[in-house]
């Protein structure tokens, strides 16, 4: 009987996030404030969800919920904001770097960070974003030692490397 409780919660979580029904959505975590923290098998939360689809308005009510939602990672280990930045949505990544600028260093089990998910992204905006906290982060290098910047150049992303090079003018000395 739990298991189909928490299906049906579940299943009605994610409608309100797919369908962008934030009102509603604040209704029920008023109700069922754990229900933000509900995960499936593969650690994905409602903030995932949320923020891979760019619904800012419930991305930032799941965050007023629980703000260490910005914390959990999936079984692959990607955060909310490596889905964010790849699937370019500023306005959710600047929410995300305001909960916690730190999880732009989190890094998935390819050992790369969410500045390497927006190179991929091409979304250079991102790409200044996520360097805003700490440039630093530009030399983190995944498990095959590439860093965002090796990205890019074998992406091909002039637009990107020319923010890169731009915003960041020693990276050329």
């Amino acid at each position: 009987m739990q298991d189909k409780m928490f299906c049906l919660k579940k299943f009605w979580l994610s409608l309100l996030i797919f369908l962008n029904f934030a009102d509603v959505l604040r209704k029920l975590l008023g109700v069922f404030p754990n229900l933000a923290m509900t995960t499936d098998s593969s650690c994905t939360t409602a903030l995932h969800t949320a923020a891979t689809q760019g619904h800012i308005d419930v991305v930032r009510l799941l965050l007023e919920t629980d703000a260490n939602l910005v914390k959990i990672a999936r079984n692959n280990g990607k955060t909310v904001l490596h889905s964010a930045a790849r699937m370019g949505h500023l306005e959710v990544v600047r929410s995300l770097l305001i909960k916690d600028s730190s999880t732009g260093f989190r890094t998935d089990k390819k050992g790369q960070t969410a500045l390497h998910m927006a190179v991929k992204g091409q979304n250079e905006e991102i790409v200044l974003e996520l360097l805003k906290p700490d440039p630093s982060v530009m030399h983190v290098e995944d498990n095959k030692g590439n860093t965002a910047l090796h990205v890019a150049i074998k992406k091909g992303r002039a637009q990107v490397l020319s923010h890169f090079f731009i915003s960041h003018p020693f990276l050329l000395s």
